[in-house]
């Protein structure tokens, strides 16, 4: 039985709503509500003031050891899918609302199998739409997990399209002639024409392969059209890349098969949140109109079922904490530590997401670090004076760089402008898109552009940013 390894890397987030993003989950449908744990901090702070002699808690008033006992309540009685590791599931579920492209994916591979018959497949959607949760889910069914030796690779590792194949050969434990790419594919052409056992190769964000003629992408995909005993399954957000970027294969009917994930529907995203909140027996976390809010917001802005779970655990932290501060009786919180979101608090919370010109104006005034301010400057500028108005990644980068040096503040990489606009995406700024590699990634200015340029009008720094169209090509 051969091990799956997953490793996918993903942005990072500094607010709380975005936490912990290194690690895609492998079951969206429990990643929701992680706050921060205090259960044991406070339960060590409660024995030692009981049992220590020399603890500060033995001067703590009655009072305060009740309030204390009370924060220790909340954390203790609060529903498991809190937990950090509420994600982890011993149980093999499939992903509600996800069960038709399971099942889909499932038959494709299981007849593909039992045919020992290659083939590929190309999966797209886009992110938080539950491409990479429902094929974890897959890979571990017993009959795919015994039946094929499985590859996954994410290409966004790769150093360049080409390193694809040594990477391929060090996990097939390939002998190779040398160490240069053309030896490692040569490798892997002669071992696909011998007998060997079935082989899953799951490529994902299989666009970062992009190459000079799509001499990569065209290879891989004609592995999976010849008798290799291979099944390719190539994972990306484009919906049309095999259309767009490999032509050739649509000409000699080597096209792969594929399978859309679209956006969640506002009742996609309430059928996920009532089956979580039912397993642990706290479906009346959520009142009904706050949660038809909440999905109905998530649902017309992007579908993407990472951005709802995140701002459910906002919601439930900004309702704990406004029950515990408005609540004046110790005693009577201590007796009933439930929680209800209402409506004020998911419109509270959408609103600093998704606010207007106040939300905006306060961003840019305390919460965006320079870095990003400089970011979103050179977006602006290249929107209001620049002549192409579709932007992408790496053109921002050159204006970004040329702003920062003639301000002799030190730029950031391309990766890290990458990250820094993942941040702004999850502030509802902006909104990245895939595109021809990490430079092709297309963005898009969420915030209303006038809104923008009045909050910035009074920041010095900043305003000469939009005028300053000298940085809008190299000099």
């Amino acid at each position: 039985m051969t091990t799956l390894q997953v490793t996918i890397p993903f942005k990072s987030r500094k607010r709380t709503y975005m936490n912990g993003s290194k690690n895609k989950t492998n079951n969206e449908n429990k990643d929701i509500l992680n706050i921060e744990e205090t259960n044991n901090t406070l339960n060590r702070q409660i024995k030692e003031g009981k049992n220590g002699e020399e603890s500060n808690d033995d001067k703590c008033s009655p009072k305060k050891m009740a309030r204390k006992q009370l924060a220790c309540s909340l954390t203790k009685d609060k529903p498991k899918f809190l937990n950090e590791n509420s994600h982890k599931t011993s149980a093999l579920k499939p992903l509600v609302s996800r069960e038709k492209e399971i099942e889909w994916m499932e038959n494709f591979l299981i007849t593909h199998l039992d045919k020992e018959q290659s083939a590929s497949l190309y999966i797209s959607g886009q992110p938080g739409t539950g491409k990479t949760a429902s094929l974890t889910y897959i890979l571990q069914l017993p009959k795919i997990k015994e039946g094929f030796k499985q590859v996954y690779i994410n290409c966004t590792m790769m150093k360049s399209a080409a390193s694809i194949y040594s990477r391929i050969c060090k996990e097939l434990q390939l002998p190779t002639s040398g160490t240069s790419e053309k030896a490692s594919l040569s490798a892997i052409e002669k071992f696909l024409v011998k007998k060997h056992k079935m082989i899953l190769l799951v490529l994902d964000e299989i666009d970062q392969l992009d190459s000079k003629r799509q001499a990569v992408l065209y290879t891989v995909f004609e592995w999976a059209a010849r008798p290799s005993r291979l099944v390719l399954l190539g994972v990306a957000n484009a919906l049309d890349l095999t259309q767009r970027a490999l032509p050739r294969l649509q000409a000699r009917a080597l096209a792969p098969a594929t399978l859309h994930f679209a956006p969640y529907t506002k009742h996609q995203i309430i059928d996920i949140f009532t089956s979580v909140l039912a397993t642990e027996d706290t479906t009346n976390v959520f009142s009904p109109v706050a949660l038809q809010m909440l999905a109905a917001k998530i649902s017309a802005v992007s579908g993407d079922m990472r951005r709802a779970l995140d701002i459910g655990r906002r919601v439930i932290e900004l309702a704990r904490r406004s029950k515990f501060s408005e609540n004046q009786s110790v005693d009577n919180m201590m007796k009933d530590s439930s929680v209800t979101v209402e409506l004020k608090q998911v419109l509270e919370i959408l609103n600093d997401i998704y606010g207007g010109s106040r939300k905006i104006e306060t961003d840019v005034e305390e919460g965006l670090p320079m870095q990003q301010k400089l970011i979103l400057c050179s977006l602006m500028l290249m929107l209001t004076k620049g002549k192409n108005k579709d932007i992408v990644l790496g053109k921002l980068h050159d204006v970004y760089k040329r702003v920062a040096a003639a301000r002799n503040i030190a730029a950031l990489e391309l990766g890290e402008v990458a990250s820094a606009c993942a941040l702004l995406e999850a502030r509802g700024a902006v909104r990245l898109r895939a595109g021809a590699g990490a430079r092709g990634r297309r963005l898009r200015l969420q915030w209303d552009e006038a809104e923008l340029a009045a909050a910035l009008r009074d920041k010095p720094l900043l305003s000469a940013i939009l005028a300053d169209t000298a940085c809008l090509s190299a000099s």
